[in-house]
């Protein structure tokens, strides 16, 4: 039997996005996953796809650790002698690429979210896109936004195939009735709590809309990035600014009670929280970048605001807040049909299907 091994630094990502995909390779061929171990594995692994546990420093610079990384790949590949690697986050991605190109298996690489890195850090990652990803057998962009990016890079010699970011389990998040009380509107920032991805603008904007709105009440959830936010939280939770939730495994109960989510991340491959708001109904306002803006039609499914920008997050904020419960409950269905017509995950599945059959039978 062929084997398909995939490469990505957490299991959440397979768990998360990738559920779909790896059931229906287990179906053609036997499946390898290689991340660090977490509780999510056993999902996979009880139902008799295979596992390798690699430790993977995936935001850290230590140069030493990541050619350490390069060597277990390199150790792995060649034991387990793969048909096909599929990459999945950027280290994996990366030096992945770079040691099935070295040994020469074929390589489908998932490229999600071009960082705002300047200077030194651009030219590195410039570097390891040239050097890394050049034999690629195909990379599956998430927005068309990196896919130029990228393949300017490679001079638009590497194979690519759009695909939809993630796609949305439609069955999983499915449509929820929008919520016909209006006394307490609930809006939602689901991310990591870091810089990038919006959360100081965010949370100027709860303070300027407290400050004139009595019935608005602000969710965050996800886990801390950035140590010197936990301190900023506390104290906008205990003023009442915002309630804190951290990480929740089930966003489904959470998405049904709230009227919208607010994303004003700074960058995306494609976003997952607008896509699972999105399938259940709710509207969604998110920053005008490549990654989020394709989610959302604006005035129909949800707003679009200027991204680190804190007036036009507040003025559209206000704008959703001004709309009739009518109007907000058109806005998710709306959303919803969008997700059917545009990101059901069953597309990029398809997508991943077709490549890898290309890719093996040739």
């Amino acid at each position: 039997m062929k084997k398909v091994v995939l490469l990505s630094c957490k299991d959440n990502n397979f768990y998360n996005f990738r559920s779909e995909l790896i059931f229906e390779l287990q179906k053609r061929f036997e499946v390898v996953l290689v991340c660090p171990y977490g509780k999510k594995i056993d999902y996979f692994t009880n139902k008799g796809i295979g596992f390798i546990n690699l430790s993977i420093d995936r935001r850290g610079k230590n140069v030493f650790k990541d050619l350490q990384l390069i060597r277990n790949y390199k150790r792995i590949l060649k034991a387990e002698k793969p048909d096909v690697v599929l990459t999945f986050t950027s280290k994996p991605s990366f030096y992945g690429a770079f040691v099935c190109k070295k040994l020469n298996i074929p390589c489908i690489i998932n490229n999600a979210g071009l960082a705002e890195y300047h200077g030194l850090m651009k030219r590195l990652f410039n570097f390891l896109y040239k050097h890394c990803e050049n034999k690629a057998n195909c990379i599956m962009f998430q927005n068309t936004a990196e896919r130029d990016y990228v393949q300017n890079l490679l001079k638009w010699k590497t194979p690519y195939k759009d695909i939809p970011g993630s796609g949305v389990n439609l069955d999983v998040f499915s449509y929820s009735e929008y919520p016909k009380n209006d006394d307490i509107i609930i809006l939602n920032y689901v991310a990591r709590i870091v810089k990038i991805k919006g959360i100081d603008e965010f949370l100027e904007c709860t303070k300027m809309i407290k400050e004139k709105y009595s019935n608005v009440e602000f969710r965050i959830f996800g886990d801390f990035d950035d140590d010197k936010y936990k301190a900023i939280i506390n104290d906008y939770e205990e003023r009442g600014i915002i309630k804190y939730y951290g990480v929740q495994l089930d966003m489904k109960p959470w998405i049904e009670q709230c009227h919208a989510a607010i994303h004003p991340s700074y960058y995306e491959g494609m976003t997952n929280v607008v896509l699972e708001h999105s399938a259940m109904g709710r509207p969604c306002l998110g920053s005008n970048i490549a990654g989020v803006k394709e989610a959302i039609d604006d005035g129909v499914t949800g707003f679009v605001f200027d991204v680190k920008n804190v007036t036009s997050l507040v003025l559209n904020v206000e704008k959703f807040l001004s709309l009739t419960n009518s109007e907000k409950t058109q806005m998710g269905k709306h959303a919803r049909l969008k997700m059917k017509k545009e990101f059901d995950r069953q597309f990029v599945t398809e997508a991943y299907l077709s490549v890898i059959n290309k890719v093996i039978n040739k």
